[in-house]
């Protein structure tokens, strides 16, 4: 019984292993990599052009989300190229969402200014 159980175990993890192996190379390109991009840019207050300190900035439809540092810029790694929106939210500030980012495969930035909502 023991060996029974044993077999098992070990064909459905050289299955799975086996599975895993042939969906990673189905993301890979004809060069062997994966094709990823990033994105980044800076937050600035619209009327003072001061830089925002954490800011949140998100990629809508996915879970990636970035927070901008002291010097008010954000960045993102690892993203596929395609189109997307992209939505800044700050407290007092109103949300800014830039729809229809196109990212190529080379770096790619975008700037944004957000409104004071008082």
């Amino acid at each position: 019984m023991k060996k029974f159980v044993l077999s098992v175990l070990l064909i459905g993890s050289t299955v799975f292993a086996m599975a895993a192996n042939n969906e990673s190379k189905s993301e890979n390109t004809s060069t062997g990599k994966a094709v990823v991009t990033e994105l980044s840019g800076e937050i600035v207050d619209t009327n003072t052009n001061e830089t925002l300190v954490g800011v949140k900035v998100s990629i809508d439809g996915t879970d990636k989300v970035a927070y901008t540092d002291f010097d008010g810029k954000y960045h993102f790694d690892n993203l596929k190229p395609g189109t997307y929106n992209l939505t800044a939210s700050y407290i007092s500030y109103e949300n800014k969402t830039v729809e229809n980012i196109v990212l190529t495969p080379t770096a790619n930035e975008v700037d944004l200014s957000l409104k004071n909502s008082n």
